[in-house]
């Protein structure tokens, strides 16, 4: 009977230390901080931040947002694209109207220089205005992506805060040991200036 006791507390002992176990496993699990810090490879397999990181463990099961991370950083490609081809498109007018300028500059005869200014004055106000309608457009553009991201990012962070503050409160610091190590430094401290 004595036996039969003994190995009963060793069971219950054993099964509620694998509960606990268990217990703190799936507490890990269900906090993404802690996956996301402990994957290998990068420091964050899928962004730079630890922010990003955490977002984009968040969205893996929500459509929404993934469709919507999907829009902004296409937004975002498709305004860089479209710009640097608006660009290449000024890149001979303009190496064209520096030329002509260069020329006509050189010209020692007046009368010949005025015809040449006025000649290309209509086309080199028009690429002028073009210029700079694309840099008010490309100025408006980059506005409004920094402004998209820094809302985005807010959103991330509202996303992500409670995740970090779930992880604070599974993992709390638990100073005390750290105060008894400071506690049996002073002690070691003292017992080494009263040596002899």
């Amino acid at each position: 009977m004595k036996n039969l006791l003994v190995i009963t507390i060793a069971i219950l002992l054993f099964s509620c230390k694998e509960k606990t176990e268990n217990a703190v496993v799936a507490a890990e699990k269900s906090n993404i901080v802690s996956s996301v810090s402990s994957q290998k490879g990068s420091r964050y397999s899928e962004g730079a931040s630890l922010i990003d990181a955490i977002y984009f463990e968040i969205i893996k099961e929500d459509k929404e947002l993934q469709l919507l991370d999907d829009e902004i950083n296409l937004i975002g490609k498709n305004s860089y694209e479209h710009i640097k081809k608006k660009e290449i498109l000024l890149d001979k007018p303009k190496e064209y109207f520096g030329e002509v300028n260069e020329k006509i500059a050189a010209v020692k005869d007046s009368l010949l220089k005025k015809q040449m200014q006025n000649f290309i004055k209509e086309s080199s106000d028009h690429f002028t205005k073009s210029k700079q309608d694309l840099r008010l457009l490309i100025s408006q553009i980059d506005s409004n992506n920094r402004s998209i991201t820094q809302h985005y990012d807010f959103f991330k962070i509202r996303k992500t805060l409670p995740e970090i503050e779930k992880y604070q409160n599974q993992n709390p610091l638990k100073l005390e040991e750290l105060k008894k190590i400071i506690a049996d430094q002073n002690q070691l401290l003292e017992k080494l200036k009263n040596l002899k």
